[in-house]
C-alpha cells in the first residue's frame, strides 16, 4: 500500500525551512463580543509549533517597524524561533474576522508582509534543508513572488523537498486574476500540496472532491492532502485514495487547525513515520489546536503521539 511508504527525505543538516506571512490575527468573537488578538500568519504558525516539538527549521518573514512588529521580535526570542525577519518601515500586516456576522469574511490589511527579499542566507538555508515550505500569501505581492520563484529552482536543483498551502483568496490577488493563474502553473513544481476544500472552490469553482483530486494530479501534484473541515480528510498519492475522518471531538476554535495539520504531518515525515502515520498526526494536532482560542496546541500530549 502507497500509503505504509516513508517519503524519503534528502541527507540535509536542517530539516526544514518556511517562508511567508507574519500576520496579527485579529478575532471579535460571536458569543462574548471580546476582542482577541493573536501572532499568526500560517508558516509562522508552524514554525511555533514545530519549534516547541524541538524540530529544527528556519523561518523567513517580514514585520514593520511597528509596535506589532516589536512584539512578533519579542515572541521569537523568547521562544527560541530561528528566524530570519525583514524588518522595514511600514506597518506589520494584520486580518480581521469578525465572527458576529453571519458568514464573516476577513479583512486583510496588508503592507510588510510580502516584502521578503531573495538573500544568500535563504538560498543557502534552502539548499541545505529537507523540506521548503511556502503559502500562497508571498506569491501574491513582490518581492517576495519572485523570491519564492528563486527558490524553487534552488530546491529542485538541490533535491530539497516542496510543500505548498494554496490558501488562495480572491481579495489577496489583483485584477488580472495572477496569483490563481500562478497557483496553478506552479503546481508541478511542488511535493506536497494541502489545498482546503474552501481553497479548492475558490481556485477552480464548484466540483466534486473527487474531482478537484482528479485536478490536481493532472496538474502534476505529487502527494495531496485535502481537509473538509467535519468530513476530515481525502489524499490522493500515486493515484491512491485515501479517506479519513476528522479527530476533533471538541470545536472552539478552527483559527490555526490547518497550521496544526502541517505541522503534525511534517513532524511524522521528520521522524520517519510512513504517510499513513504523518496524516494521523496532523489530524491529532489538528484536534487538540481546535480545543482552544488561538492557533497553538498542547504540544505535551500531542509528543506522546509522536514518539509512541
Amino acid at each position: 500500500m502507497v500509503w505504509d511508504e516513508v517519503i524519503q527525505l534528502p541527507q540535509k543538516k536542517l530539516n526544514l525551512v518556511l517562508i511567508g506571512e507574519i500576520v496579527i490575527d485579529t478575532i471579535i468573537h460571536k458569543d462574548s463580543l471580546k476582542t482577541s488578538k493573536f501572532i499568526g500568519g500560517s508558516p509562522f504558525n508552524i514554525c511555533k509549533n514545530l519549534t516547541r516539538l524541538k524540530i529544527k527549521n528556519h523561518f523567513f518573514g517580514a514585520v514593520g517597524n511597528d509596535k506589532c512588529g516589536r512584539e512578533v521580535l519579542k515572541q521569537i526570542e523568547k521562544l527560541g524561533i530561528q528566524a530570519s525577519i525583514n524588518l522595514i518601515d511600514q506597518k506589520t500586516s494584520s486580518v480581521t474576522v469578525d465572527q458576529t456576522i453571519s458568514s464573516p469574511l476577513p479583512v486583510f490589511h496588508r503592507s510588510a508582509d510580502t516584502h521578503i527579499p531573495l538573500s544568500m542566507s535563504l538560498i543557502e538555508h534552502t539548499a541545505n534543508a529537507k523540506l521548503l515550505h511556502f503559502t500562497y500569501w508571498p506569491l501574491s505581492g513582490e518581492p517576495s513572488r519572485q523570491t519564492i520563484l528563486s527558490l524553487l529552482d534552488e530546491a529542485n536543483a538541490n533535491n530539497t523537498l516542496v510543500g505548498f498551502d494554496p490558501n488562495y483568496h480572491p481579495l489577496l490577488d489583483d485584477d488580472q486574476q495572477s496569483g490563481l493563474k500562478l497557483i496553478k502553473d506552479l503546481i508541478h513544481r511542488v511535493d506536497i500540496i494541502k489545498p482546503s476544500l474552501d481553497d479548492s472552490i475558490r481556485i477552480f469553482g464548484e466540483k466534486t472532491v473527487e474531482e478537484y483530486l482528479d485536478t490536481y494530479e493532472g496538474l502534476g501534484a505529487k502527494l495531496i492532502f485535502m481537509t473538509l473541515g467535519k468530513d476530515g480528510l481525502v489524499a490522493r498519492y500515486k493515484g491512491e485514495t485515501l479517506r479519513m475522518p476528522t479527530m476533533a471531538k471538541v470545536v472552539v476554535d478552527a483559527t490555526g487547525a490547518g497550521d496544526a495539520f502541517w505541522s503534525g504531518l511534517y513532524a511524522g515525515i521528520l521522524k520517519g513515520k510512513t504517510i499513513r502515520e504523518s496524516i494521523v498526526l496532523g489530524l491529532t494536532a489538528s484536534s487538540y489546536k481546535m480545543k482552544s482560542i488561538g492557533s497553538e496546541f498542547d504540544v505535551s500530549e500531542f509528543q506522546k503521539h509522536l514518539e509512541g
